[in-house]
């Protein structure tokens, strides 16, 4: 009896350390040290959209900074030659992983290496080329002369985050970090494997919601559905009467 109490107590002490953590993380600034400039402050919930959802349930980024990355990537994705489906959904978290939170906290920074694996397999077999100006990898251009499979340019996700120029970082103890955190010690960044921040952290802390824009919106596929389907009842009614006023005058 006496040892199940000592276990409760340290489950407890333990619950209540992870949510002091979680809202101090609420509470604290975003860096300005990422690749982009961050439209907010604070963390908070950005509702609305339709590219990088996940990462925008938790996140420092505006409606601006995923307008211009979900441009960048669809540019991207117009010049290249076409990829694999497993590489587009890859790269789409890589792009996107810049408006994850924890990212703009620095809490996470560089990729973990078995996300650079999961990188490596899904693109192994679509085609890259170094870019003479960056001196960096990048997608297969359709205007390119030679191009390579990813298989015959580098041979491990390590070499492909690298080119690619993303940091690597193997750290990934989540509860040491915690743990430190708590106590005010000096914490080593965590890796990030991809994994959207509100699904680590959870809800404990309420984020403020940022609504988009509704202009900039872009319906789902039920609301196109439905003022399809709007549409066509009433281009149906219009036309049953187009044709009860023909039948009208005839009979005259």
């Amino acid at each position: 009896m006496l040892i199940q109490i000592i276990l409760l107590s340290v489950v407890q002490a333990q619950l209540e350390y992870v949510k002091d953590v979680i809202n101090q993380l609420a509470d604290q600034e975003c860096s300005l040290k990422n690749r982009i400039t961050y439209g907010q402050q604070k963390l908070h919930h950005l509702s609305g959209i339709y590219f990088c959802d996940s990462y925008a349930k938790r996140t420092c980024c505006s409606q601006q900074n995923l307008e211009e990355l979900k441009y960048k990537w669809y540019r991207e994705q117009q010049q290249a030659v076409e990829l694999s489906q497993q590489c587009q959904e890859i790269f789409t978290k890589t792009i996107c992983s810049d408006c994850d939170g924890d990212i703009g906290q620095q809490v996470r920074v560089g990729f973990c290496p078995h996300f650079c694996n999961q990188m490596y397999q899904a693109c192994w077999m679509d085609l890259f080329q170094y870019d003479e100006k960056s001196q960096k990898l990048r997608l297969c251009y359709q205007n390119d002369v030679l191009c390579s499979e990813l298989r015959n340019i580098v041979n491990n996700g390590d070499q492909f985050c690298s080119s690619l120029g993303y940091k690597l970082n193997s750290y990934s103890n989540r509860d040491e970090w915690i743990e430190n955190k708590y106590l005010n010690l000096s914490t080593t960044p965590l890796c990030w494997d991809g994994t959207p921040s509100h699904r680590i952290w959870g809800n404990e802390a309420k984020l403020p919601e940022t609504k988009v824009n509704s202009k900039n919106k872009k319906p789902n596929f039920k609301e196109e559905q439905q003022s399809y389907l709007g549409l066509c009842i009433f281009a149906g009614i219009v036309l049953v009467g187009a044709l009860l006023i023909a039948k009208v005058l005839l009979k005259k």
